[in-house]
């Protein structure tokens, strides 16, 4: 293609990088310092604390997510907590995330690999209040908050 200015150079290449820009712009990328993280202490006040105007709203619907594998959750987990294994979350999360004002996820320990991963996962997807307790349920138990057993809240694999 002959171009008769430099100008036209230079429009034609700014509209091909701008559409380039548009297409490519649908993936977010994250890394760790995306992620926000919270005590146990942090998380019930957040999801228990009215929104709005001065606090007049309702508190937050709160999703508290575990992404650890079924018999994990099912050893322990924390009161509320839903279970949507890490791999699960892109292929189920519009059935179960959804309706949710407010992300609280978590994993085992301080390693908080799983955690992680869901959080960044979630915030790639779209949501914007997700919050991760640094510690995990250690650090739940820790602060002498008891934790739930059995597969109540889990999302089974598709």
């Amino acid at each position: 293609m002959i171009f008769p200015t430099n100008r036209s150079r230079t429009q034609f290449m700014t509209m091909g990088l701008t559409l380039m820009a548009l297409l490519g712009g649908c993936d977010r990328s994250t890394t760790d310092r995306d992620i926000v993280w919270i005590t146990p202490q942090d998380a019930i006040r957040m999801s228990s604390t009215p929104v709005g105007t001065f606090g007049a709203g309702t508190a937050p619907k709160t999703l508290w997510l575990d992404p650890r594998m079924p018999d994990q959750f099912a050893k322990e987990h924390l009161p509320k907590a839903t279970n949507i294994p890490f791999p699960e979350i892109s292929k189920s999360h519009e059935a179960t995330c959804k309706d949710f004002d407010l992300f609280i996820v978590y994993d085992s320990d301080y390693d908080d690999v799983m955690a992680k991963a869901a959080s960044k996962r979630l915030l790639e997807l779209g949501y914007k209040d997700v919050v991760t307790i640094r510690g995990g349920i250690k650090a739940w138990q820790r602060d002498g908050l008891e934790v739930d057993q059995g597969n109540t809240n889990a999302i089974p694999p598709k």
